[in-house]
């Protein structure tokens, strides 16, 4: 909870209290204090912290209260009223209370750990169209991309954790209801980065990395944790909204693109999952080199551009977490722009030559074992053959053991409820961060 968060649940539930036990003997003019007092607090409330519907019990409260006081300030004669009464009224107030501070603790407005690096962070966000794919419905495909570098120590504007909130959330509650309320809570979330910043004054292009994130609950800004961190150590970090495979995609407040489950119906069989997951992959793959190409080329788009030469072309990798995982080994196969790739536990699908690039990939699992989530994917044999194929030489593989799969995302900062899947976060993030820091510092 917030600090005028906290000053208006103490002040309504007192203010309730004392006029429930006092009544009679309170005076107009000591109900004119504490309204004025409750209603100044909430003002400050709203216009500084805004509204959350967490607080949705605190604010009956304060309207119950202020109702006592109205009534207290006409000199409103009433009769005391019966001990029974009296208790029953309070403890309402003591279970709105409680029920306000129950529901904030387990969806709090977490806050993320302060970057690293000796880099201030600046982010920026795009919506760009690939002309030169069409989809079924005849239009082009486009795609969000969220854009960390490091940043000049000039002042600038605040950055917030959802990109658009307002027209995103909207569309979560179109697309998936209930889901809205959770991510309202985070409309004016604010990250350690500075939004549009200046690039840091410094002419020689940076390194790149590519973000890719999961399938379902993946989106461009939740694995932020990561990217932040990444871009105080001097990278430009690219994160890529895969229309079909994300959350949601929101382009518009009538044009957004939900996740598409096409493995529901599926055995538990690597093979299965892995021929399904070879078109996705590749249009992956082609969303990755349009973005690089786009950057490479900003200045053309746009000669004011932040990010104009700032881009080196030959220090690329990619960091994706479970399919986007996959899908970071899958491109380092193919691709000749991309010199490394970090795979966040995730299963290695995809196709594959027999005789794997040596370039150096860095698989993190998560040794977590949760009673009731065991592994059920059969035909592991063949991904096990596969990882350790594209591994070689160069590659390696490190096993975190208390990290759940989850862990590699920011979604357990959102409730410690999440805490059975994806213990200690914050721990875990430092030490996912500092793997991945350690190798792409060797390899880029």
């Amino acid at each position: 909870m917030k600090l005028f968060e906290y000053v208006l649940l103490i002040a309504s539930i007192l203010g309730c209290l004392y006029l429930i036990w006092a009544n009679s003997r309170v005076r107009p003019r000591t109900a004119l204090i504490i309204f004025a007092s409750l209603l100044g607090t909430l003002f400050l409330h709203l216009v500084i912290e805004h509204f959350r519907w967490l607080m949705v019990p605190v604010y009956g409260i304060v309207i119950v209260a202020a109702i006592g006081c109205i009534l207290k300030i006409r000199n409103y004669a009433s009769l005391q009223p019966k001990r029974l009464k009296s208790v029953l009224l309070s403890l309402c107030a003591l279970l709105a209370g409680g029920l306000t501070v129950a529901m904030t603790g387990f969806l709090p407005l977490f806050q993320f750990e302060k970057p690293s690096g000796p880099y201030r962070v600046g982010v920026i966000d795009y919506t760009w169209t690939d002309s030169g794919r069409s989809l079924a419905n005849g239009s082009n495909r486009r795609l969000n991309v969220r854009i960390w570098y490091p940043a000049s120590d000039e002042p600038s504007t605040p950055a917030y954790y959802i990109p658009q909130a307002d027209l995103f959330i909207e569309a979560v509650k179109k697309q998936y209801g209930l889901w809205s309320l959770l991510l309202s809570s985070y409309r004016r979330l604010e990250i350690p980065a500075q939004y549009a910043a200046p690039f840091y004054n410094n002419a020689d292009p940076v390194p790149a990395i590519v973000y890719l994130h999961g399938n379902h609950l993946g989106t461009r800004f939740t694995s932020t944790f990561q990217a932040i961190d990444l871009a105080s150590h001097g990278y430009m970090v690219i994160a890529i909204e895969h229309p079909g495979t994300a959350f949601l995609s929101v382009f518009d407040k009538d044009n957004y693109t939900p996740f598409t489950n096409l493995f529901t119906e599926l055995p538990a069989q690597f093979s299965a999952h892995n021929a399904v997951s070879i078109p996705l992959l590749e249009e992956m793959h082609s969303d990755v080199q349009f973005v690089l190409d786009y950057i490479q080329d900003i200045d053309h788009h746009d000669s004011n551009s932040l990010l104009a030469n700032r881009m080196d072309p030959d220090r690329i990798a990619l960091v994706g977490h479970s399919f986007g995982g996959a899908a970071a080994a899958h491109i380092l196969a193919h691709s000749t722009t991309v010199k490394a790739a970090v795979n966040l536990d995730g299963y290695l699908y995809g196709e594959y030559p027999d005789e794997a690039p040596q370039k150096p990939l860095l698989i993190i699992n998560g040794g977590l074992d949760i009673e009731g989530l065991e592994e059920t994917m059969n035909g592991l044999e063949e991904e096990r053959e596969i990882r350790n194929r594209m591994l070689g030489d160069t590659g390696l593989e490190v096993t975190l053991p208390k990290a759940g799969h989850l862990n590699f995302t920011d979604l357990p900062l959102y409730s410690p409820l999440l805490k059975i899947l994806a213990p200690d976060p914050k721990e875990q993030h430092r030490l996912i961060n500092e793997q991945t820091l350690q190798f792409l510092k060797k390899h880029l």
